[in-house]
């Protein structure tokens, strides 16, 4: 089952997402609050596809990307910000999509399935 990871430091936006990510199948992997919450996790048990807001506490969201990316280099990271300013230092860090806030549910259940269809990762969705 594709394992996803919701790093997000607003909890509304994380109830959604993994309500969201729930319903249609998904594991969630875990939740994070911040970048150095986002790596500790993913290193206790790793996810195939993390959702990556970029401002938060600790450590932002490209921190954590290299991060995770330097140990897990197949997983793949969706950037979700509003913070377009960031979407080229994202994909250099070597997230897979970025995504500007707000998102629908759609576009991002569209996404998520786009990344693990190129990682070659079998979804909740294709079973």
């Amino acid at each position: 089952m594709l394992k996803v990871a919701i790093v997000d430091d607003e909890p509304d936006l994380q109830r959604l997402y993994k309500l969201a990510l729930a319903s249609r199948g998904y594991d969630v992997a875990f939740i994070a609050n911040d970048g150095t919450d986002a790596v500790e996790k993913n290193l206790a048990g790793p996810a195939d596809i993390i959702i990556m807001d970029h401002r938060m506490p600790t450590k932002n969201g490209i921190e954590a990307t290299r991060e995770i990316l330097s140990e897990f280099p197949n997983t793949g990271i969706i950037f979700v910000s509003a913070d377009e300013a960031v979407e080229k230092e994202a994909k250099e860090a070597g997230a897979k999509r970025f995504l500007k806030k707000p998102i629908s549910l759609k576009d991002l259940i569209k996404n998520i399935e786009d990344v693990a269809q190129e990682l070659g990762i079998q979804s909740a969705l294709a079973d």
